[in-house]
């Protein structure tokens, strides 16, 4: 049970780094790797998604999406506010900052974006986890626990290397290299830097 716990956290982990970065990119406009670690997953989402799992279907049987909504809604809050307290009095720095928009409590946390993890959640909920969990129920014990091994030690590994070198900004050749490339890419793709942010500033003022 625990070794498929540990993978669908990584999965979600992942997705969640996949949604991060593209949606912060549309919104500023350019590459922006929205990772803490030097792999491509986001922790916070990994455990986000996997308290709702087990929220959802294992302590509570029975829900509306409402109720899947307000919970991802509130959730998101909770996480997001100490997790960035933590890291920036660890790292002096910060991972997001809110600040430019309105409703947001010291940047750390927003309306809109605990609006954004609502909805989320609600996808999560009802259209991810029907496709991933029997997926990821289905394989079989002895593989399941070897592909939960292996990415445990690549995972806290990651975790370990990424604390080290953000703890003394540190920011290892091939990382930079890598971002430096989307980075160009991105501009290349988008040379005028088109932005959810300005484009929104523009049409309804709330944004800083």
């Amino acid at each position: 049970m625990i070794s498929r716990l540990f993978v669908y956290f990584i999965i979600t982990a992942f997705i969640g780094y996949i949604y991060e970065c593209v949606a912060m990119t549309v919104w500023s406009g350019r590459w922006d790797n929205r990772g803490f670690m030097f792999g491509l997953v986001i922790p916070i989402y990994g455990v986000g998604c996997l308290l709702g799992f087990l929220f959802f279907g294992n302590i509570i049987k029975e829900y509306t999406i409402w109720q899947v909504f307000l919970a991802g809604f509130l959730g998101s809050a909770v996480l997001e506010y100490p997790t960035s307290l933590i890291m920036e009095k660890i790292f002096h720095t910060r991972w997001w900052d809110y600040s430019v928009g309105p409703w947001n409590i010291e940047g750390r946390v927003s309306l809109l974006s605990s609006l954004g993890f609502g909805l989320g959640a609600v996808i999560i909920v009802y259209v991810i986890n029907p496709l991933l969990v029997p997926l990821v129920w289905s394989l079989e014990e002895g593989f399941v626990t070897t592909a939960a091994i292996i990415l445990a030690v690549l995972f806290w590994g990651d975790f370990a290397a990424s604390a080290y070198c953000s703890a003394r900004h540190i920011e290892p050749a091939f990382y930079g290299s890598i971002n430096k490339s989307l980075l160009s890419l991105s501009e290349r793709i988008n040379p005028q830097h088109h932005s959810l942010y300005k484009y929104l500033k523009k049409k309804t003022g709330l944004f800083k």
